[in-house]
């Protein structure tokens, strides 16, 4: 592969969320973990397991359980002002439904591949061996886990996938479904299928806003009010996708 072939990789994975509930064949499920396994890890501890959801009645519990954390989502976030909060919670009480299924298109996925993490195996760092395990060997276990991440959805991307990254509030709900045991932890939720509907192109600030030679460039340092006008832009970047996938932004 040369860099063009990798750079049109990178720009072509999407977030998906409205799948097709076309199967997916399991050739494919297990290329993608075989691929996420070759992840960066701190002191190659390499802290994670994978557990395969096909069945429909198993998938259906899952998303039950995640329903019933979306409403202390969704109100946490009402507690900011309405340009900076996540664009899928941008709505009013009224329309609450329609926020829930900006996040909740991934029911109809065929196949879920669930993350789990153990944090006993970051003591393979060498950081991590020289701190306490509350505060070190978590902060380099999410680092580890956001690499495992991106390789999996780009091998996703590579067999014509789509893929979504759900995060998840609480545990214990998914341990009495799942029966993993203390102390893995679930660390995200990866929904595997045929996009419903065509994503719009990648939205990325420009390049040159984050990009500095030899040392910092100061005028693009951001003050407190450039933060917040940011933090806008970006919102406003993320929209147009969680619209698309109910059907209420055009693609441009």
């Amino acid at each position: 592969m040369n860099y063009d072939e990798f750079f049109e990789l990178v720009r072509r994975r999407r977030t998906i969320r409205k799948f097709k509930p076309d199967p997916v064949p399991d050739e494919y499920i297990t290329n993608i973990i075989k691929a996420s396994r070759y992840a960066m890890s701190g002191g190659n501890s390499q802290p994670w397991e994978f557990m395969v959801v096909k069945d429909p009645k198993t998938r259906g519990k899952i998303f039950k359980a995640f329903v019933e954390d979306f409403d202390m989502m969704y109100y946490l976030e009402l507690q900011r002002t309405p340009q900076y909060r996540h664009p899928a919670f941008n709505v009013p009480p009224e329309e609450k439904d329609k926020a829930r299924d900006m996040l909740s298109g991934w029911k109809d996925a065929p196949a879920l591949i669930i993350v789990l993490e153990d944090p006993r195996k970051m003591f393979g760092s060498v950081l991590c061996a020289r701190s306490d395990f509350d505060t070190c060997s978590l902060s380099v276990l999410g680092v580890t886990m956001g690499h495992l991440g991106m390789t999996l959805h780009l091998a996703a991307a590579s067999l014509g996938l789509g893929s979504q990254h759900v995060d998840v509030l609480t545990q214990d709900a998914y341990r009495r479904i799942l029966k993993y045991p203390e102390p893995l932890r679930l660390s995200v939720i990866v929904p595997v299928g045929y996009s419903a509907y065509k994503a719009g192109p990648p939205r990325r600030l420009p390049f040159k806003s984050q990009v500095h030679y030899e040392e910092y460039d100061m005028s693009k340092y951001m003050c407190n009010e450039d933060f917040l006008e940011y933090l806008d832009k970006i919102r406003a970047l993320g929209r147009p996708g969680y619209r698309a996938a109910i059907g209420e932004a055009k693609i441009a």
